[in-house]
């Protein structure tokens, strides 16, 4: 899961949630078209663009990940490129860090543990028993070497260009990647994941986003998984935030996820707005 800050020109540092990762909402076609008769700029200057405006608030927010049969509550501490995941009342936490050169995935059962990579096809695993996998949290289509751009496309109201990325030699449970890019933000607005015969398998869906203090957070995503061959989802995997607050980088060390209200009512009151998909 992450949370971008898009464009510094526009007032307010807008954040965003997680792996294939975007603005897409459920109303949009399964199937989006891009049109390649239209140009697109440098493949290496939108990836510049994309890595300038991907960085993170520190923020702590408060939410669960709800599976088919079971809701974990978790803790969502973000700095930077970095983004910590705690599940409360289970001993697990992931970590994660997004960069241009590389992303780093690492997981511990307790906060006084070191924390352990995930590499290689163990990013493939699914978290707990979710859609989510450890290689959904780290954006790594975004670096593979081949990148194939497809055109311009309009994704619900924003223009966009289009791109599928192919793993190469690097583990993946994908054979593809799908993603758009936003001309106006440089963001990553979508991304759908296909199996070796070209079948989708994955999507992200973004239901609900909501203001908390100066920036947008996702309310409710939803990350389904598609049987091969069909058009409905086999399970789907809900991500919702309740709510948060900004929190400086120093109060992040010795934080513990079974202290989040000492955090969350200290300060200055979270406010939250509601912005419901249209």
């Amino acid at each position: 899961m992450f949370f971008l800050r898009y464009k510094p020109t526009i007032g307010r540092r807008f954040l965003l949630f997680f792996f294939l990762f975007s603005i897409s909402f459920s109303s949009l076609s399964l199937w989006a078209k891009p049109n390649p008769e239209k140009p697109l700029p440098p493949l290496e200057f939108i990836q510049g663009r994309f890595w300038r405006n991907f960085r993170l608030k520190d923020y702590i927010l408060k939410g669960s990940i709800q599976a088919a049969k079971d809701t974990y509550p978790i803790t969502l501490i973000l700095h930077d490129r970095s983004m910590e995941y705690r599940f409360k009342g289970l001993p697990l936490m992931i970590y994660v860090e997004i960069n241009p050169e590389a992303s780093f995935v690492a997981y511990r059962n307790r906060s006084n543990e070191p924390w352990q990579p995930i590499t290689g096809i163990n990013r493939t695993k699914h978290i707990l028993n979710t859609d989510i996998s450890y290689e959904d949290l780290s954006l790594d289509f975004i670096r593979w070497d081949k990148i194939k751009p497809l055109g311009t496309d309009s994704i619900k109201t924003l223009s966009c260009w289009a791109f599928d990325a192919y793993p190469g030699s690097s583990p993946s449970a994908y054979s593809k990647v799908r993603y758009w890019i936003a001309e106006d933000y440089y963001a990553l607005i979508r991304a759908e994941a296909f199996n070796s015969a070209n079948q989708l398998i994955k999507r992200l869906d973004i239901n609900s986003v909501q203001r908390i203090g100066d920036a947008y957070v996702i309310k409710e995503m939803q990350v389904a998984t598609i049987p091969p061959g069909k058009t409905l989802s086999s399970s789907k995997t809900y991500i919702q935030i309740e709510e948060g607050k900004p929190i400086s980088p120093k109060d992040t060390e010795n934080l513990d996820s079974d202290n989040y209200e000492k955090y969350s009512q200290a300060g200055v009151a979270t406010e939250m707005e509601s912005i419901e998909k249209k």
